[in-house]
């Protein structure tokens, strides 16, 4: 069975699929970076084309009947809202890289180079702390701020050694900047 055969139809829809991917990548890291700026432009020019496309008739035209295809994009943006919501493209996306982010932070030296990747997050300013590790995973926020994982085994982070938030089991999200 075809949905549609409308080109149009079908470049929309691949557009709010691209939309909903781009989506859920930026939502599985901690905080919201530069690039987000650009992707609520792009949802903005993707809900006016839908309004465009499904828009209330003028006067002496037809109203459009719903299609099959037309519920496709609204699943789409639907379901990107409830997994966002949900914070689940950050809990999988660490889920993922957890053995392999546990591995490195368990031997993290002073020296160690950044921008590697470390399961599926690209790690930069790798730290070692009292009684584990510290990793930016994100920077240069639109809140200015810098966001990582921390990850302490034996004790509760220090108020005084940063900004964490307890993310799941040993593990911190670490937040840098003013």
């Amino acid at each position: 069975m075809r949905l549609t055969r409308n080109p149009l139809a079908l470049l929309f829809t691949g557009a709010m699929g691209l939309a909903s991917v781009l989506t859920l990548i930026e939502a599985s890291t901690p905080g919201l970076s530069y690039w987000a700026l650009a992707l609520g432009l792009y949802w903005l020019v993707i809900v006016i084309a839908m309004a465009w496309f499904l828009r209330v008739p003028g006067p002496g035209e037809r109203r459009r009947p719903w299609r099959p295809w037309m519920f496709v994009p609204v699943a789409l943006a639907l379901g990107t809202v409830l997994l966002v919501e949900l914070d689940a493209p950050l809990h999988a996306r660490f889920a993922l890289s957890e053995p392999s982010l546990e591995r490195h932070a368990r031997s993290v030296r002073d020296d160690h180079g950044s921008g590697r990747w470390w399961g599926l997050y690209r790690v930069d300013e790798v730290e070692k702390i009292p009684g584990g590790a510290r990793f930016m995973v994100t920077s240069l926020t639109m809140d200015w701020k810098s966001y990582g994982f921390a990850y302490i085994p034996d004790r509760a982070p220090d108020p005084l050694e940063g900004v964490y938030e307890h993310f799941k089991g040993p593990w911190y999200i670490w937040t840098d900047g003013p």
